[in-house]
């Protein structure tokens, strides 16, 4: 059994990671916080994910024998958990590049899984798009498009910024020399560019576009998260991964490789 402690355990994503981890055979639910003072203080938490009695409480800490953490939460919260030193998935966005340099060194003494989108189809899909886009070439226009509901904070959303970055990567360049977000005004398209736009409204759960153009054909391809659990089952995957891993900083890419590198025949 894989023992999980979620983090936020009371926020939409929170609730879905611990139904999920109950629901799942190979995984124990260990634990999972709240904020401190948070109303959910002592709630059980198969009762606050409408799973049933868990005999397990929200507390503020997890508990000494976490096992594994699991958390989407905010940048800032992220960095803070780091010091707990467990076998940690972090699906948050937003990361800074001095936040993302804080969990590379906290990933020097604890195994790490860090992916802007848990989802297996979007992390299989990467490679697609990388594929697609170098037989393609920049002869094909491409713009990306995501939608994501009204509460997201960080745009356009770190999934958007993985696909396009494999689309740059597709073509020998990088992201940061192709890229431009959104238009107005007076803005031609120059060559090789790849437009990235973020829509932002009611509950879309996730949606990605890639859009390639040529003056004969239109290419697409969509991923639609139809449900917050399709990242909750990432995670918990990713969970199995780094509970044998050791120290170090693993993506999606190396979850979905067929085991941590250390147990690899």
């Amino acid at each position: 059994m894989i023992r999980v402690t979620i983090i936020g355990a009371a926020g939409r994503m929170g609730r879905e990671l611990c139904r999920a981890a109950l629901e799942t055979d190979d995984i124990e639910l260990a634990g999972g916080t709240v904020e401190p003072g948070a109303p959910e203080l002592g709630s059980d938490l198969g009762g606050l994910c409408g799973a049933g009695a868990a005999g397990v409480a929200a507390t503020e800490d997890p508990p000494e024998d976490a096992g594994v953490l699991i958390e989407f939460t905010t940048p800032e919260a992220t960095i803070e958990h780091l010091a707990y030193g467990k076998p940690h998935v972090v699906g948050t966005t937003g990361l800074s590049g001095e936040q993302h340099a804080r969990v590379e060194e906290a990933a020097r003494g604890a195994p790490i899984v860090l992916a802007p989108n848990m989802s297996v189809g979007v992390n299989l899909l990467r490679d697609v798009v990388r594929e697609l886009s170098a037989k393609l070439g920049a002869d094909y226009d491409l713009e990306v498009v995501e939608a994501h509901h009204r509460n997201k904070k960080d745009a356009p959303s770190g999934t958007a910024l993985l696909l396009a970055r494999a689309a740059a990567e597709g073509r020998g360049r990088a992201l940061d020399e192709v890229a431009v977000y959104g238009r107005e005004g007076h803005s031609p398209r120059n060559e090789g560019e790849i437009g990235i736009h973020a829509l932002r409204g009611g509950a879309v759960v996730g949606e990605h576009r890639l859009i390639f153009y040529s003056g004969a054909e239109e290419v697409e391809v969509v991923h639609r998260a139809l449900s917050r659990r399709t990242f909750a089952d990432g995670a918990l995957r990713a969970a199995r991964f780094v509970a044998n891993a050791q120290p170090g900083l693993y993506s999606m890419a190396d979850v979905l490789a067929g085991g941590p590198p250390n147990l690899r025949g």
